[in-house]
């Protein structure tokens, strides 16, 4: 099922396919590795690489450094329904946030120098506008905090977006920032009004989600939002040690928590959906090995085989994935290996997957041979 693996980035965090399924965009995070003690986004580091899909599935670079000079660029989702100002197709991306170290690898301490942001750019990398979400934005006056690891997005059918805040790093500023891990909402509608600095007439809704909230999805069959925790991979308390929860909208506009749907999955990072449903998870955790588990209609969770015969091969951190769905033909999965603390850049790994077809309706008849 490894149709190809690339060396060429740097701490790959967030992967998303354009519009037309024409093209990959991956987020390099820049981690900072041996140049600092700390876990940190090296300021100014970060960038996004622009990659062709080819007949065959394959990927080939298109442009190393389409857009450059960012901080800890993460995850990303793509805009189904215009606004006046940013056409359906957008891309738009996570960045900007803690934790973060300065180009020597020391710890920022100035907490204004923590501008998260979602940053709307076009398939050919024009940055189309910004979304605030730092200090002084509107979050901030909703929630007490801006949003301090602005880390995976996910928009629905109608144009909504879900952005999830795992809250790390905060503690890292002088004086540090009192953050809340969980899910903002913000509707279609407040789009333009957010990016244009001004306050929109239907302002953002924050659920709180203990553990530490990382990936964010919409299922394309029962239009669920859900979300995954990653607080493990920080020795962070998170109590369903890697739990999922599926959320509707009356659930996020009433901050009702239901239980999660499944846990002690280890810490979790990318979430993403194949056409028919089927859901896939990314285990990040350093201490065990990293996977991806398949979440069948029938709520069973089991380890993706990376390869025929059941045989898994190492994936190193997997991250924040995207699937580019087909209803009737196979399916690609791009999978950013997010090599935390790697001492060199440049030379990180994505994997790309060929899910055959039939996949979805193989998950729902006999999730066994999945494994």
């Amino acid at each position: 099922m490894i149709l190809q693996v690339l060396k060429e980035f740097d701490n790959p965090e967030g992967a998303i396919f354009s519009a037309d399924g024409s093209h990959v965009y991956i987020s390099n995070a820049a981690e900072a590795g041996n140049l600092s003690e700390k876990f940190g986004w090296v300021e100014g580091a970060g960038y996004i690489s622009k990659l062709d899909v080819k007949a065959n599935g394959e990927l080939a670079i298109v442009e190393k450094k389409l857009i450059t000079g960012l901080t800890g660029p993460l995850g990303m989702g793509v805009l189904p329904v215009a606004t006046e100002k940013f056409p359906a197709g957008t891309i738009f991306l996570c960045t900007g946030s803690a934790p973060l170290v300065d180009n020597n690898g020391q710890v920022v301490k100035d907490p204004t120098r923590m501008r998260s942001k979602l940053l709307a750019f076009n398939d050919a990398g024009e940055v189309l506008g910004e979304i605030d979400t730092g200090q002084g934005s509107v979050f901030e006056q909703i929630n007490g905090s801006p949003i301090i690891l602005i880390n995976a997005l996910g928009f629905d059918a109608d144009g909504n977006v879900y952005v999830t805040d795992s809250a790390i790093g905060g503690d890292q500023f002088d004086p540090p920032f009192e953050s809340r891990s969980g899910l903002w909402m913000i509707p279609h509608s407040a789009l333009d009004a957010l990016a244009d600095g001004r306050v929109p007439a239907n302002p953002p809704t924050f659920l709180d989600i203990p553990g530490n909230p990382d990936g964010v999805e919409v299922s394309p069959t029962n239009g669920k939002v859900y979300v995954n925790t990653v607080g493990a991979f920080a020795n962070l308390a998170d109590p369903a040690n890697g739990g999922i929860y599926a959320l509707t909208k009356e659930d996020i506009f009433n901050n009702k928590l239901p239980p999660p749907v499944d846990s002690d999955l280890g810490a979790l990072d990318g979430l993403d959906f194949t056409a028919g449903g089927v859901m896939l998870n990314a285990q990040i955790r350093g201490d065990i090995p990293g996977k991806l588990t398949v979440t069948c209609k029938s709520k069973v969770t089991t380890t993706l085989a990376l390869q025929p015969g059941g045989t898994m091969s190492d994936l190193n951190g997997p991250a924040d994935l995207a699937v580019r769905r087909s209803a009737n033909g196979a399916q690609l999965v791009v999978i950013p290996e997010l090599y935390a603390r790697d001492a060199t850049a440049g030379d990180d790994e994505v994997t790309v997957l060929a899910l055959p077809v039939g996949f979805d309706a193989a998950c729902a008849r006999d999730i066994a041979g999945l494994n």
